[in-house]
Formats: structure tokens, sequence, C-alpha cells
């Protein structure tokens, strides 16, 4: 299944507006950065985004 362009921006700005969300409730950026690079190191090493982190590696 080919990604559209248009989804890639649509999750884009959703992942922007929720960073914004965290750190305007007070999540440090360092928090929010670590997070990312955690999910973003799980992914890929996993190869796919497991729907159910839970049950993933982790």
């Amino acid at each position: 299944m080919a990604v559209e362009l248009n989804d890639i921006e649509k999750a884009e700005v959703e992942l922007e507006q929720w960073l914004v969300e965290q750190a305007e409730s007070g999540i440090p950026e360092t928090v929010l950065i670590g997070l990312l690079r955690d999910y973003a190191d799980d992914i890929e090493h996993l190869g796919y985004v497991p729907r159910m982190w839970g049950e993933s590696e982790r």
C-alpha cells in the first residue's frame, strides 16, 4: 500500500499538534525528544509500528 503525500502531511500536522500540546502542558522538550528517539529506535528495530505497544519487544 503506497502512502499518499497527503497522508504524510496529515500525520506530520497531527504529530506537531500533539507535541505542542504536550509542551504546553508542561512536559519538557528533552523528555519529548527522548520519547521520540526511543519509539523511533523501536520502530527501526522491529521494522514496523506495533499496533499494541504493550505486546512489542519494548
